[in-house]
């Protein structure tokens, strides 16, 4: 028992030491701040905008989208919802909450339909 203590006491000298707390013990990465709602919505909004550019990206890659035209619009849709981005970041920092949400579910969209659309085959 007293070893069990001692050891105790040893682990939260070297904790403060370091500068890890007991709460951190055995986590990879940092995860005591929770995000704020905005933040989080700003978090998936990039999330989509990166996963339709990968399923793009890959449908280019792998010559697999269904025509030309449909290129064009992918393109111009991930053009638009960067963009929509940019000022979902700026509504963030106004701290524009009502305005983050409706940018961050046009992105959420305009998303899902690129996606979509990249599974196209050609005919």
């Amino acid at each position: 028992m007293k070893i069990l203590y001692g050891l105790t006491l040893i682990f939260m000298a070297w904790s403060i030491i370091w500068g890890t707390g007991l709460v951190r013990a055995g986590h990879a990465g940092l995860h005591f701040h929770p995000k704020s709602p905005m933040q989080e919505s700003l978090y998936r909004a990039d999330k989509n905008v990166d996963e339709a550019w990968e399923a793009f990206h890959q449908a280019a890659l792998g010559g697999t989208l269904a025509s030309p035209a449909l290129q064009t619009q992918i393109e111009q849709a991930l053009n638009t919802s960067r963009l929509l981005l940019v000022d979902a970041r700026k509504a963030a920092r106004d701290n524009d909450e009502r305005g983050v949400s409706l940018l961050t579910t046009r992105i959420e969209n305009i998303s899902r339909e690129i996606k979509e659309k990249s599974r196209r085959q050609k005919p």
